[in-house]
């Protein structure tokens, strides 16, 4: 399972489309095998879904989140944690857990 965290300076960032790149974990028998960054493409509506989808990525964690987005993510089979605030070593270690909310409301702010 690949799990990305859009993040910026090592802290999941307050919104998911202005992330500067997410960090990908590599999640097998809930373990973490290995990770790598994928640079944040430039802002196109409604593409980043589509991008992740084709970078293999299971699962998102992110801060602010547009509604358009969640249904995007979760229209191509990949699991939304939203709201999500934190350092990324710290989040990935509550996801592995189990101990990472994956509610909330996604942000209207873009309507």
């Amino acid at each position: 399972m690949k799990v990305a965290l859009s993040t910026k300076n090592n802290l999941i960032t307050e919104h998911f489309g202005h992330c500067d790149y997410f960090v990908v974990y590599e999640v097998e028998n809930n373990e973490i095998n290995g990770s790598y960054l994928i640079k944040n493409p430039p802002h196109q509506k409604g593409y980043l879904p589509k991008f992740l989808k084709g970078e293999g990525i299971d699962v998102v964690i992110a801060g602010g989140i547009g509604a358009m987005a969640v249904n995007g993510l979760k229209n191509l089979g990949i699991d939304c944690y939203i709201n999500v605030e934190g350092d990324v070593s710290v989040v990935i270690e509550k996801f592995l857990n189990n101990e990472l909310n994956q509610g909330g409301e996604p942000c209207t702010d873009h309507h």
